[in-house]
C-alpha cells in the first residue's frame, strides 16, 4: 500500500511537471523582423537561437513594421505583436504619440548593456545594428588607383565624375537625401543641424534630372547596381558589401557616411513585455551580435562584438572604429522635435518631400 501511494505520488509530480514544462513552451513571442536579408538574418543570429536557450517560442514577422499598421494596431487595441524592428525617425512619432512601452533596462545584465554607447540606449529602444548611407560605386567604372568620388561634392559634379546615379527615395524612415545634399552644397558635418531645408531641396533640384532612378527598399538598390542600371550612388553600405561577395565588385567612400540604426521596441499593450525584453538582452550579446554582421554585413550596435568578427569583414561596416571616425551619426533628437503645428520634424520633411519627388 505504502510502494502504490508513493507510486502515485511520484505520478501527480510527474504530471504536475509536465504541465507546468508545458506551459513554460506555450509562452510565445511574436517580433517583426523586418524583411528581405534583414529579416531571414534575425531569425537565423536571433529567433532560432533564442527559442533554443530559453524556450520560449517566437512568431518571426518577416516583414516592416510600417509606421502606419504599428499606430492602427495600438491605438484599436488589436495589439498581435510583442517587439518589432523600427528606425529612429518612426521610433519618435511613437514615443509623441505614446504608443510605446518604455525600455525597463532594469531587466538588463548591466555588464552587458554598459557595453553599448549612448545612442543605442534610449527610453523607448534598443540598438540592434547600424547601418549607414553611404557614397558607393562601380570598381568597373572607378577602378582602383583611377580617380573616384570621395565626397558628396564630387557626386553633385557629374562633369568630373559622370555616371548613372541613384539616390534615396525617402522610405522607411528616411526623409530624403537632405544631408547629402546640403554637404555637397558645402555645408560642414559639424554644422549640418539644425538642417537648412530650403537650401538642401535647392541642391537636391540641381541633381534631380541627373538622377537614373530613387530607389525605395535596399532590395532595389542591389538590383540597380547588379544590373548595371547605377553604377554610382547612395545606398546601404550592408548591401554594397553584399554585391561585392555576389561578384559585382564594389568600392565605398566611408567620408560623410550617414549612420544609423535599426532599433527593438515594445508596443504599448503588447502582451509578452517580459519576454520582449528577454529578446532584447539576447540579440544585444556580442555573440549573436558578430552572428548577425556576419551574415548581413552591417555592423553591431555592441563594440564587444568586434572581437569575433574578421578584421576583413569590420572594414566593410560603418561601426568599425576606422570606419566610424569618417562617418557621423544622424541627429535623431532633432528629427523628432515637435513644432507648434504639433508635427516633427520628420513629419514636416517628409511632406515637403513626398511632394517635390513627384514633381
Amino acid at each position: 500500500m505504502q510502494t502504490f501511494r508513493i507510486a502515485r505520488c511520484l505520478v501527480a509530480l510527474l504530471g504536475a511537471g509536465a504541465v507546468f514544462a508545458a506551459g513554460a513552451q506555450q509562452r510565445t513571442l511574436t517580433v517583426i523582423t523586418g524583411g528581405g536579408l534583414q529579416g531571414e538574418s534575425n531569425v537565423k543570429a536571433f529567433v532560432e537561437p533564442f527559442e533554443k536557450e530559453t524556450g520560449i517560442k517566437v512568431i518571426a514577422v518577416k516583414d516592416q513594421a510600417t509606421l502606419s499598421s504599428f499606430k492602427l494596431k495600438v491605438q484599436s487595441g488589436n495589439v498581435d505583436f510583442d517587439l518589432a524592428a523600427m528606425t529612429p525617425p518612426n521610433i519618435g512619432i511613437l514615443a509623441r504619440d505614446n504608443l510605446l512601452e518604455a525600455i525597463d533596462y532594469k531587466q538588463f545584465d548591466s555588464a552587458l548593456m554598459d557595453k553599448l554607447p549612448r545612442e543605442s540606449k534610449t527610453p523607448w529602444g534598443v540598438q540592434s545594428f547600424s547601418f549607414a548611407w553611404v557614397l558607393g560605386f562601380s570598381e568597373a567604372s572607378f577602378p582602383v588607383g583611377k580617380p573616384a568620388p570621395e565626397s558628396w561634392a564630387d557626386f553633385w559634379d557629374v562633369k568630373k565624375f559622370p555616371g548613372t546615379r541613384t539616390l534615396e527615395g525617402g522610405t522607411l524612415g528616411s526623409e530624403g537625401p537632405l544631408e547629402e545634399a546640403l554637404l555637397a552644397d558645402g555645408v560642414p558635418v559639424d554644422k549640418l543641424y539644425p538642417l537648412d531645408i530650403d537650401r538642401a531641396f535647392r541642391s537636391l533640384d540641381k541633381i534631380k534630372p541627373h538622377i537614373r532612378k530613387w530607389w525605395k527598399v535596399g532590395s532595389e538598390q542591389m538590383q540597380l547596381f547588379q544590373s548595371g542600371g547605377a553604377n554610382i550612388g547612395m545606398g546601404y553600405d550592408g548591401r554594397f558589401t553584399a554585391l561585392t561577395q555576389a561578384g559585382k565588385p564594389m568600392r565605398i567612400s566611408w567620408n560623410q557616411a550617414k549612420m544609423s540604426g535599426i532599433y527593438w521596441v515594445i508596443p504599448k499593450g503588447a502582451k509578452n513585455v517580459k519576454e520582449a525584453h528577454k529578446f532584447i538582452e539576447f540579440a544585444s550579446r556580442p555573440d549573436r551580435q558578430a552572428a548577425f554582421a556576419t551574415l548581413t554585413g552591417y555592423g553591431p550596435s555592441n563594440p564587444a562584438a568586434f572581437d569575433m568578427i574578421s578584421k576583413e569583414l569590420a572594414a566593410t561596416m560603418v561601426s568599425s572604429p576606422e570606419n566610424r571616425k569618417r562617418a557621423y551619426m544622424v541627429n535623431f533628437d532633432w528629427y523628432g522635435q515637435v513644432g507648434a503645428d504639433g508635427k516633427t520634424n520628420s513629419e514636416r520633411i517628409a511632406e515637403r518631400w513626398n511632394a517635390w519627388i513627384t514633381q
